[in-house]
């Protein structure tokens, strides 16, 4: 009876001891405090603070390894996060002014946008070992893979376009002009549709991946910076950082047909894996709005940390 009683304590206590896993986390780069919150999205709590120096800005999920890879603008490269441990494995030296960052869908290879060098830096993810740079338009800033992994799509913020580069030959397919100074864009998950927030028109524009041709532009608030899609790309989320609001956008009508006040200057923006709620880190608050995607409300906000950025994909599952 006694045995059975201790082993029942002994089980009762591992249990206890044993760490709660979340449904998934949300990496939020704050650039002032030089550290990266790590979000618990089953109770909106920060669960965890990694400091990264360099002022970190943009965020990738590497889901196959669990790997968080965050870009320092001012640190000349990307750090490197276990999604298990939260700690910071290494440092990956870029040069320039790393910004944009993405990983593919196979979790082999990362991309990063070099903002002085105009040019994409691509990097193994076994090694990270330097694979080849790749020239672009001026000032490279959002990147998103296609779901096929066929292309990588690049914002040239001061071009004012658009780049489509094939996956298999790492070549520039095409460019193509979009509203002024585009930043955030994102990929549909048919990879038939490209999105891309352009803060200098307070517009988006939609284009097709047959040759990256522009199909319409739809007019959002005031300096629109990222984007993200929800209930199976049904609609966009788009943050305006002026106007401290989120647009919704219908992707069947393309027009706006909602504004969401969030905190103060929005900036990063990224859909939850349930495709239900929306994330939004506000910069000013340094605090993070969730957003009802079927209600089209703020249904919380949090406090993150001061400059909150997260600019990219930052879920991790």
């Amino acid at each position: 009876m006694k045995k059975m009683a201790v082993i029942f304590v002994l089980c009762v206590f591992s249990f206890l001891m044993t760490p709660v896993s979340a449904d998934s986390y949300a990496f939020i780069t704050n650039q002032l405090d030089e550290n990266v919150s790590v979000i618990d999205t089953a109770d909106y709590s920060v669960f965890q603070t990694v400091d990264v120096k360099g002022k970190p800005a943009g965020v990738a999920v590497n889901q196959r390894l669990k790997q968080i890879y965050i870009s320092t603008p001012e640190g000349g490269g990307f750090a490197v996060i276990d999604g298990t441990t939260f700690n910071v494995l290494k440092h990956v030296p870029v040069g320039g002014a790393s910004l944009g960052i993405a990983v593919d869908p196979d979790g082999n290879k990362i991309f990063v946008a070099d903002w002085y060098e105009n040019t994409v830096d691509v990097f193994s993810t076994d090694s990270f070992t330097h694979q080849r740079k790749i020239q672009v338009g001026k000032s490279p800033s959002g990147m998103a893979v296609s779901p096929d992994n066929r292309w990588l799509y690049v914002a040239n913020r001061m071009d004012d376009s658009l780049s489509q580069i094939d996956l298999k030959t790492f070549r520039l397919r095409n460019t193509t002009k979009v509203g002024a100074h585009p930043f955030g864009i994102t990929v549909s998950r048919s990879g038939q549709r490209i999105y891309s927030a352009n803060v200098e028109s307070d517009d988006i524009t939609v284009l097709v991946d047959d040759h990256l041709r522009r199909i319409q532009h739809v007019k959002v608030g005031a300096r629109p910076y990222a984007v993200t899609l929800a209930l199976k790309d049904k609609l966009l989320f788009v943050t305006n950082q002026d106007d401290s609001t989120v647009s919704v956008v219908d992707t069947e009508r393309l027009e706006e047909i909602a504004v969401i006040d969030v905190g103060e200057k929005p900036e990063g923006i990224a859909t939850h894996p349930d495709d239900k709620t929306v994330y939004v880190a506000n910069w000013m608050d340094g605090t993070v709005s969730v957003i009802d995607a079927e209600q089209l409300k703020v249904i919380k906000t949090f406090r993150a940390a001061e400059g909150s950025r997260a600019f990219g994909e930052f879920f991790l599952q």
